[in-house]
């Protein structure tokens, strides 16, 4: 049975009229700017009908004035490309979203910025034999916060007669292109996260990643190189298992005690993947540095990052008090026509945002550690 109904504005969808009007009547779904044309030739949208009892979106598909240049298939293509595309660029923030960190932002298109409140300590309880000793009835201090909601996003486009050459010749949709654009997206969505793109501000508040962040902890670690690119002989590995472990002294003493995840830059592997122990009377040591450095209680992972800068060590607890991945909308493709419908225009956007967090205090859980620049080739 077809599952295609009509539908009118006072359901949500505009039908017909500019983009802004129908993403503003359609309460900011992008589905409603995704026409493709059925089986029976007719242009049709998307939406969420309802939800079934275990809370999954019940979709229909639903006619449309908007004019569909696409096939199912063809979306089901590009979404394919550009979902794959962007995963792997997603190391750091689809991390976050493992770990349980994620926060869906309901309707964020609609909205620009969002508030939240930062909370004070109290003291600690009393401790009596009777418990009639009057004990501290004070109360936590609050403080307003806020973060922008930016779009992310990259355009692309065909010409109708490219369309219509992939059509008539039966060949799929070259969606080379729709792949460049979501890498691009996904990877401004890593750096933002990071921290290796300039913050982003917008009324009185700012997206900060965590090597940008007033608030986290900062040091220098010795460096293991010369300036010239040799490695320095006065380095060792027990060196920076000592860094690490003062590391997470630092992060307990402002009440940050893992478990930790820790990122560095790529030019680390050649020591992290080192051997640990020297290797003596002929046997080769089985154990790298990275491998002794996950035994340190509270370290949950070790990473690359190919986006962060040379010399560069992240440890940040994975707590939702310190960071979260705000999901206002995963990566999505809308589609629009202009010069008569002889170009189809391709928007790849998401709201995929960092939300890092300090106390009322000003404490966060995020350690950022640079490599000391004083060492030099002698």
């Amino acid at each position: 049975m077809s599952n295609e109904v009509s539908i009118s504005n006072a359901e949500g969808f505009f039908s017909g009229g500019d983009i802004a009007t129908q993403m503003i009547n359609a309460n900011f779904d992008p589905r409603c700017i995704r026409p493709f044309i059925n089986a029976n030739g007719q242009s049709v949208i998307t939406r969420v009908a309802g939800y079934d009892n275990q809370n999954k979106p019940i979709l229909q598909n639903v006619p449309t004035h908007n004019a569909a240049t696409l096939r199912k298939d063809d979306w089901v293509m590009i979404d394919q490309a550009v979902v794959q595309a962007a995963r792997p660029r997603l190391r750091f923030f689809n991390d976050l979203r493992a770990a349980g960190l994620n926060v869906n932002l309901p309707n964020a298109l609609g909205k620009t910025v969002w508030q939240y409140e930062r909370q004070s300590n109290i003291t600690g309880a009393t401790v009596s034999m009777d418990g009639l000793r009057k004990g501290d009835a004070d109360r936590p201090v609050y403080d307003m916060a806020q973060m922008p909601l930016p779009i992310i996003h990259k355009d692309f486009s065909f010409s109708a007669r490219q369309i219509a050459v992939s059509r008539n010749s039966n060949m799929p949709i070259d969606v080379t292109t729709a792949s460049m654009a979501s890498q691009m997206v996904a990877e401004t969505v890593e750096k933002l996260a990071l921290g290796v793109e300039p913050e982003f501000r917008f009324g009185g508040g700012n997206i900060y990643g965590v090597c940008n962040y007033p608030d986290r902890l900062t040091k220098l670690f010795a460096n293991p190189w010369y300036s010239n690119g040799a490695r320095d002989p006065n380095w060792t590995p027990n060196l920076l298992l000592r860094e690490l472990l003062a590391a997470r002294q630092d992060l307990a003493n402002r009440r940050f005690y893992g478990p930790f995840a820790i990122y560095h830059s790529i030019d680390f592997d050649a020591v992290l993947d080192d051997d640990f122990n020297v290797p003596t009377s002929g046997i080769q040591s089985t154990v790298t540095l990275r491998d002794r450095l996950l035994k340190i209680d509270q370290i949950a992972s070790i990473k690359t990052s190919e986006f962060l800068p040379p010399g560069t060590i992240i440890m940040l607890e994975l707590n939702a008090n310190t960071i979260q991945a705000v999901t206002g909308m995963d990566i999505t493709t809308v589609q629009w026509q202009t010069e008569g419908g002889f170009e189809v225009h391709f928007k790849v956007l998401c709201m995929l945002l960092p939300r890092l967090k300090s106390d009322f205090y000003g404490r966060c859980g995020i350690l950022h550690a640079r490599l000391n620049p004083a060492a030099t080739a002698p």
